[in-house]
């Protein structure tokens, strides 16, 4: 009743507001460890809805899973208006699976409820109680949300003798006010939030766990009937419940399994073809289908098994990998990450919630490398590209058998387009014969497309090209996929270019650059405030060669130009010998994440590279 006084005083002061707001959200944790760990999770919150067409700002879907356990869901509506409330009818609560795009068998659910009777500049609230299941599963609470939030609290109350862990990540945490006091034999800890605005998305940003204000927290320890257990707190403490999760797998006869090893590799003379062979294999064979349903979501299958119906989850395709290459006697390891989504390490977070993904790593000849079957057309030795620069547990034989390492970023000139074009001038169109290549993660992310999109198939290859160029006309000529060769894929095309050249007073005005990476990468430092998320680094080498037109000559060539900083590189070169005109460009783009204080920078680069792109060769008889 107390919280609803709250909202009244609150009522007329906001019926004026042009914009929904969250008044309260607050959670409060319950911990007692008097009959084994008990969690119960008491969740509140009040928002002000400005406009009653915007149904998403009141429609509530609160999620759970086999884990944890949903009751006492309440809600009302109240009108300032009117001065009437009206309370959410029970029967109103519908329960639903989450249909998750990939995921082919979930326990993940959610209650959903549209708070009744909503009018313009109306307040609602809701609550619900969870409980929760698995001690060392405990979630995090934000502080932002996509509307401004005036207040937010969290608490946890526990008694003494349990241990709690915590980290606060994003941004604003100057506004974020922790407390730890002692309330009727509890220990409680509380972090209060006020005046918080909205989150705003932009395009191409990292995950939002980077920016948004949260706090992650987790039990250390906590002593039942005398005995102190430990849960989390540490890498050790973490590995040693993966570790606890692996125990009984891959215990059936894995004979057949380890004949297919073997007659994999049974022509392989170094370790590298054995493991490339065995990874190669379980690339082309596997088939991902994601499962998350209850522990499944932490447990692979049996190697075996998975072996049998040639389809599983990360886990399952780590595990199966994992074995054949310990058939083949290599040093392998199944290991878990999270991927870059998630911004943590694991010293901040010694809890699940650190990783989402699970690959596997091999040694050979004191090198170690992360293999990551689930992108069917990443290359051998390469890392996925949602991997790259973070941090992995790999794990050993043991409980206490565990590494950290950090996933290498792939070099941007691994990651390369190369374009050659033949080309003449007819008519002040520009025709001739292209051929690209594509390399490294670039060719990865080419052949995912194709495969995902195959009735466009050709416009994705056309997409090499004219990605930076729409007024440029490809006819295909010849493929090569190449797909799990050591060789980049492989197109030749047949080019025109209308109105490509300028005849002007019976000069030509020739702009040579015809593909434009990086063109439209200017940023709005004005409006931007988030940085930039970059799928992997690349370079384009670009070269052209133009047959003089007959009776004429070259009467301004340009200057050959480089520039070069941290974030990017560029350069360009013209030459006239004889009868042809050969320009070479490249370009090459270095960082995975441009930070705001990259910006400035990035784009006196990026303007840099414009300017070039617009320089002309003019031609005379």
């Amino acid at each position: 009743m107390k919280k609803y006084i709250t909202i009244f005083l609150f009522s007329f002061q906001l019926f004026s507001q042009e914009k929904s707001k969250i008044n309260l959200a607050s959670e409060t944790i319950v911990i007692n460890s008097d009959n084994g760990l008990e969690i119960e999770s008491f969740v509140y919150e009040s928002r002000v809805v400005s406009k009653s067409k915007n149904t998403e700002e009141y429609s509530i879907r609160i999620p759970f899973d086999s884990f944890n356990e949903i009751s006492d869901i309440k809600g009302s509506t109240f009108v300032v208006e009117t001065q009437k409330r009206t309370d959410l009818n029970s029967s109103s609560v519908q329960t639903y699976d989450t249909k998750i795009e990939n995921i082919y068998k979930s326990d993940s659910q959610f209650k959903y409820f549209v708070l009744p009777k909503v009018e313009d500049n109306s307040i609602i609230e809701f609550s619900y109680k969870s409980k929760i299941k698995q001690p060392r599963l405990l979630s995090f609470f934000q502080f932002q949300h996509s509307i401004k939030t005036e207040a937010s609290k969290f608490q946890i109350k526990c008694a003494p003798s349990i241990e709690i862990g915590y980290k606060v990540f994003g941004n604003y945490q100057d506004k974020i006010v922790f407390t730890k006091t002692k309330k009727d034999g509890f220990d409680v800890y509380t972090w209060e939030a006020k005046d918080i605005p909205e989150f705003k998305k932009e395009e191409n940003m990292p995950s939002l766990l980077y920016f948004m204000p949260h706090v992650i927290y987790y039990i250390k320890s906590y002593t039942y009937e005398g005995n102190k257990k430990e849960l989390l707190g540490t890498p050790e403490r973490l590995y040693e419940w993966y570790f606890s999760l692996l125990k009984d797998i891959n215990k059936t006869d894995q004979t057949v399994l380890k004949n297919k090893t073997l007659d994999i590799i049974k022509d392989k003379k170094t370790d590298f073809e054995k493991a490339k062979a065995i990874y190669q294999w379980v690339q082309q064979n596997m088939h991902y289908v994601a499962f998350e349903d209850g522990m499944e979501g932490f447990i692979p299958r049996d190697a075996g098994a998975v072996y049998q119906k040639l389809y599983g989850d990360c886990k399952d395709m780590a595990n199966i990998l994992n074995q054949m290459l310990r058939y083949a006697n290599l040093d392998s390891n199944i290991t878990w990450i999270g991927t870059r989504g998630k911004p943590y390490t694991y010293a901040e977070v010694p809890t699940p919630l650190v990783d989402n993904h699970m690959i596997t790593n091999v040694v050979i000849d004191g090198k170690s490398y992360f293999l990551d079957a689930t992108d069917k057309f990443c290359p051998f030795t390469f890392p996925s590209p949602f991997i790259q620069g973070k941090e992995a547990l790999i794990g050993g034989k043991t409980e206490n058998d565990f590494k950290l390492e950090i996933v290498p970023q792939v070099e941007s000139d691994k990651n390369k387009v190369a374009i050659f074009m033949k080309l003449n001038i007819e008519n002040n169109h520009i025709l001739g014969d292209v051929s690209a290549t594509v390399s490294g993660l670039k060719k990865s992310e080419l052949l995912n497309n194709l495969s995902a999109y195959n009735q466009k198939g050709n416009e994705i290859w056309k997409n090499t090209v004219t990605a930076y160029n729409q007024k440029i006309q490809l006819e295909i000529k010849e493929l090569q996929k190449n797909d799990y060769e050591e060789l980049p894929s492989k197109v030749n095309f047949k080019l025109k270019l209308e109105d490509g050249v300028k005849d002007v007073n019976g000069k030509l005005l020739l702009k040579p650059v015809l593909v434009f990476p990086l063109k439209e990468s200017l940023i709005d430092v004005e409006n931007r405030k988030l940085s930039i998320e970059n799928s992997f680094t690349y370079v384009y080498e670009i070269q052209y060669e133009y047959e003089l037109p007959s009776n004429y000559k070259v009467e301004f060539l340009p200057e050959s130009v480089k520039t070069e900083n941290d974030l990017g590189s560029f350069a360009i070169q013209y030459k006239v010998q004889k009868n042809t005109i050969n320009v070479t460009q490249r370009v090459e783009h270095k960082k995975l994440l441009l930070e705001t204080k990259d910006f400035v920078l990035w784009n006196s680069f990026i303007k840099a590279v414009i300017k070039q792109y617009n320089q002309s060769i003019i031609l005379s008889k």
